[in-house]
């Protein structure tokens, strides 16, 4: 998954946050090619999910101190995207047979969806 200059915020850190998420999703891709894919897989997702509660909080900061009109809907999907990692790596550790191409989708579409979607809205109230 490459950066693209069109998933730009406009707010430095929060570009610098989501360019390192998305390298993140990028190794969890590289990691079916692995023998132990399972095993890399809920490690890097442990990683990603430390990682983007760090993001969220920031990024939820970042909308608090600018008076953001719709922090609060924002940040329940923000919530809700932890909840359904969190729940995945749970079956993973329990043994459950994850697809990590379908997990891979899932994040990367997620996450570009969410940026292109929601988070340059926050770049948009910045610049008005």
């Amino acid at each position: 998954m490459e950066w693209q200059k069109d998933y730009n915020t406009g707010i430095t850190s929060i570009d610098e946050q989501h360019q390192k998420l998305c390298h993140m999703t990028s190794k969890l891709d590289a990691a079916m090619d692995s023998d132990e894919v399972n095993q890399m897989m809920g490690q890097i997702l442990k990683e990603l999910v430390e990682y983007v509660k760090f993001h969220f909080t920031d990024e939820e900061k970042i909308m608090k101190n600018l008076s953001f009109p719709d922090l609060e809907r924002h940040k329940k999907l923000h919530k809700d995207l932890v909840t359904q990692v969190a729940n995945i790596l749970v079956d993973i550790k329990n043994g459950k047979d994850i697809s990590a191409l379908e997990l891979v989708v899932f994040l990367q579409k997620w996450l570009i969806g969410h940026i292109v979607g929601e988070d340059k809205k926050i770049g948009d109230y910045f610049y008005r």
